[in-house]
């Protein structure tokens, strides 16, 4: 409705041409509308609507889904009048023969037609009083509420996480402490809380428990507080806010106190608890759960405090915990029912909540062949099941209490298959062209995009994947319990339709994702004609190549096996496409008719084997990202595409002199990714003309808009970058990458880059010492991962001030971090190859413990030559070098095998 509403908004632009009285109809649909909205609105924030406003709802999503699709069906038209204007008619073949004295005709027939299916729809609703719509909260007991007092000895995983803790507040007495319990819904942030509290109580005279909810009253639960200190009820009594506030302060001021706060949703409620709160040196502790990353931040604000994130159970403690609810004691899975059981625990993900939920489930199921659709379908449309409604109740909490336009993010991920690693730009381009993304001052979309991104990372609905100590990663996945969740509720909006369910056929489909273990077979029974998404995930591409929408949008293959060029052919029958994905196909070549997509916004191609991208794609006057593959030539006249903002990755020298001279002219490009190898240019003799034309457009854009150049080099002796580069120290190189070469080739050029972020040197020979040295002394460099090996023991004691990531992926026997070393540092990624540790007798003491600021170590251990024994000891060293950090946030620990097979026997 939001991007329907700045649609018509638009229109009512002095730029578009209407016959008298189209423009009042129109504003007369954008004020119905504007009160559409704010019904659905209403209706989206309630839990369990009324049947009646449910129907309403549904009715009106569909009916603003079609009057978009036919706004959007006069775009082409209305582009083509534009252009005949303008003097681009040669530019809209498929157009041609379209009069544009007729369009105002055809938009004002439609635009009557709007108004009388909005009239219909008014009087459905009794002109949509929102009044009328049910509380937006449904009263629930909440479930957690019964698990909080269970027994210790029934809680599985429970004893190290509380160790853990306990430990860590028992040390140091008179310093006042907060800990912060984080993760995602269902982890059991609540039980663990409890556990410790339990554990630790007895040493505190003035104790309190008080749950937070998304609505909280302060005052009630400040006096909640008081009463569990005074042991007296204060509920009924008439005290303002801050008369509570200097109350429980006053009395706390030499008092050695815990205080559980379980739930807190924002900060504002953390900074009015904080007030009461106060600190002293009583050896006091606070002890906060969310689900909220920032809050939990927030509440851990001093020095010392932790934020204690809470991980799943492991795959042990999943079984043990799965063979108590459903046996009533541990024993081994009936072998009739141990694959099913492993499939059911896999997708509950190592968390309590499901597992307890669909245990129960299973253990009143009679029909043990029935065990098997709880793990390979959804388990929130089974039926009505208490525990499975009281978890389904638990993650809705998150679901509602995010803003309108992250749920409509966050529902797009139920389009992506279970365990699937979503990238971050193809989700956030996705958003983009789905019309999710809207304008935010000073920010670009993609900018904006991956702001909702990190938010839903924040709130634990998401989790980043390989780089969690800034929540920021390349790629992300859903839980597959939140996604079990996402896939019902987008069944419920009819948001998206993943696959030929017979009770939905009645739906048109307006966004369609087919996995790989679906038959393709499913696509002819469905209405696809209204169709803005198709997305494919492995073989089922082709499918989707038959496929007609006028309402299409977004088309994502990615990826999928035996797509090739007669699978797009036909790509320009679809003229409102705004996002193209061929990345990872066998795709060689683009038709002509490409230029037909004139509001085609993202094309994808990067991975593909296509040879040369046809002229027709200059035509593409709304193209904002380009990515294509290494080997592929593009056109010469690319300097007609004014909109272009990302370009990459372009092997810069295979493409042609004119080429290299157009690419200067793209005034709007931020991003830019070349490739610079000579290789070509050396054979031809066309070097110096080459590089000259590259430099000069690379400096032309780099006084512009350009802000992120990340250049590939694969360097040789005799290309003439050896100390005297071609490549001159840009402001927009942001990103270095050395495939082939010698480091010591451009040392003098790296440390002249006034903003080089991340260097990567993979390929080449190994470096160094005084290569090291010099990668210390970039006081920008955020960022280096190191795969070609270093001569000599790495030894870190200076430098690399700014680091927070270091990637060591090679042969090395001794690596050493010295006192003060990365003090920024908070990523360790390591590849460690135990034969070479032991054939020089080193150990395994890298000195971690003067990283000050690591948050996370991931070890990667080849075991090939060693005995079992030997790579348990490594573990085993690993584990106390982590657990052996100073700082009470220590490191995640992640270790992996590899080669395990290759291990030699035990001595």
């Amino acid at each position: 409705m939001g991007s329907l509403l700045t649609k018509l908004g638009t229109m009512l632009g002095d730029e578009y041409m209407l016959l008298m009285g189209v423009r009042r109809d129109i504003m007369i649909i954008h004020d119905e509308l504007k009160y559409m909205q704010s019904f659905l609105l209403m209706v989206a924030d309630t839990e369990e609507p009324e049947q009646h406003d449910k129907r309403s709802a549904d009715f009106v999503r569909e009916l603003s889904y079609d009057i978009e699709d036919k706004i959007d069906n006069w775009m082409p038209l209305m582009l083509h009048h534009a252009y005949s204007n303008s003097g681009f008619k040669k530019h809209m073949s498929k157009l041609k023969n379209l009069l544009p004295v007729k369009i105002p005709y055809q938009i004002a027939k439609d635009i009557k037609d709007i108004k009388s299916q909005i009239s219909e729809a008014s009087y459905r609703r009794e002109r949509y009083r929102v009044e009328d719509v049910c509380p937006a909260r449904t009263e629930f007991v909440d479930p957690r509420l019964c698990t909080v007092d269970t027994c210790a000895a029934d809680l599985v995983g429970i004893d190290g996480p509380k160790y853990e803790l306990v430990k860590w507040l028992r040390n140091g007495e008179d310093e006042q402490k907060v800990v912060s319990i984080v993760g995602c819904a269902g982890l059991g942030k609540t039980t663990l809380a409890k556990q410790v509290y339990d554990e630790l109580r007895v040493t505190f005279e003035y104790r309190a428990f008080v749950s937070i909810s998304q609505s909280p009253d302060m005052a009630t639960i400040l006096k909640c507080v008081l009463s569990q200190f005074h042991a007296q009820d204060y509920s009924s009594d008439e005290i303002e806010i801050p008369k509570l506030i200097n109350q429980i302060r006053d009395f706390l001021q030499d008092k050695r106190y815990f205080v559980i706060i379980d739930d807190i949703w924002d900060m504002m409620t953390w900074n009015v608890l904080k007030c009461a709160l106060c600190k002293n040196s009583c050896g006091s502790v606070i002890m906060t759960t969310t689900r909220i990353y920032d809050v939990a931040k927030l509440c851990c604000s001093s020095d010392g405090d932790l934020v204690y994130n809470i991980r799943p159970l492991s795959v042990a403690d999943s079984e043990k915990l799965f063979l108590n609810r459903v046996f009533g004691h541990e024993k081994e899975f009936p072998p009739e029912l141990k694959e099913v059981s492993k499939d059911v625990l896999k997708k509950c993900g190592g968390l309590p909540l499901a597992i307890n939920a669909i245990s129960r489930l299973l253990a009143a199921e009679e029909n043990k062949e029935e065990w098997g659709h709880v793990g390979l379908s959804s388990v929130f449309v089974r039926g009505e099941k208490s525990d499975i409604d009281a978890m389904k109740y638990i993650l809705s909490l998150s679901y509602f209490d995010l803003p309108p336009h992250l749920r409509s993010c966050l529902l797009y991920l139920a389009m992506f298959p279970e365990d699937c690693l979503i990238e971050k730009e193809r989700l956030v381009h996705r958003w983009i062209s789905e019309g999710f993304i809207h304008n935010e001052a000073g920010l670009c979309l993609v900018e904006v995009g991956e702001s909702y991104l990190y938010e839903l990372v924040n709130r634990s609905l998401i989790e980043s994947v390989g780089v969690p100590y800034d929540r920021k990663a390349r790629f992300y996945r859903v839980h597959n319990v939140i996604l079990d969740f996402l896939i019902f509720k987008s069944m419920e909006e009819n948001f998206c339709t993943l696959t030929s369910d017979q009770s939905r056929l009645d739906y048109k489909v307006r966004r369609l994702s087919l996995f790989a273990n679906k038959d393709p077979s499913c696509i002819a029974q469905l209405d696809l004609s209204h169709a803005r998404s198709l997305s494919a995930f492995g073989h089922l591409g082709q499918s989707t190549s038959s496929v007609k929408s006028n309402a299409l949008r977004v088309l994502d293959l990615q990826d999928c096996s035996e797509l090739g060029n007669h699978h797009v052919k036909d790509i320009g029958r679809n003229p409102l496409l705004t996002y193209l994905n061929i990345s990872g196909t066998d795709i060689t070549e683009l038709p002509v008719q490409i230029a037909d997509l004139q509001f085609l916004e993202t094309l994808d191609a990067s991975f593909t084997e296509l040879i040369e991208v046809p002229r027709a794609l200059t035509c593409l006057r709304q193209l904002v990202r380009l990515f294509v593959s290494d080997e592929t030539k593009l056109p010469d006249l690319i300097g007609n595409m004014k909109r272009l903002q990302e370009l990459g990755d372009i092997n810069a020298f295979k493409q042609s002199v004119n080429f290299l001279n157009e690419l200067g002219k793209l005034t709007g490009l931020r991003k830019l990714g070349i490739i610079w190898d000579t290789n070509d240019i050396l054979k031809s003799g066309k070097g110096s003309s080459k590089e000259k034309r590259l430099v000069s457009s690379l400096s032309k854009l780099d006084a512009g808009r350009l802000s992120n150049l990340y250049v590939t080099f694969y360097l040789r002796e005799k290309d003439g970058f050896i100390g005297h580069p071609f490549l001159p120290a840009l402001n927009s190189i942001r990103e270095v990458y050395l495939r082939r070469g010698r480091m010591c080739w451009m040392n003098k050029w790296l440390l002249s880059l006034a903003n080089l972020e991340k260097l990567y040197i993979s390929g080449g020979d190994e470096i160094e010492q005084d290569d090291l040295h010099t990668v210390g002394s970039i006081p920008t460099l955020v960022e280096f991962k190191l795969y070609s090996g270093c001569l000599g023991p790495i030894i870190i004691s200076s430098g690399f001030e700014q680091l927070e990531r270091l990637e060591l992926k090679f042969s090395f026997s001794q690596l050493t971090f010295e006192v003060g070393a990365m003090p920024n540092l908070k990523k360790l990624d390591l590849h460690v190859y135990l034969s070479k540790f032991k054939s020089v007798g080193a150990g395994f003491d890298f000195g971690i413990q003067h990283l000050s600021s690591l948050a996370c170590v991931s070890i990667v251990i080849f075991c090939e030559g060693v005995s079992a024994a030997y790579v348990e000891a490594a573990e085993g060293a690993f584990k106390s070098m982590v657990n052996a950090h100073p700082n009470p946030n220590r490191p995640m620990l992640e270790m992996t095998r590899e080669s395990a097979d290759f291990m030699s026997q035990d001595e």
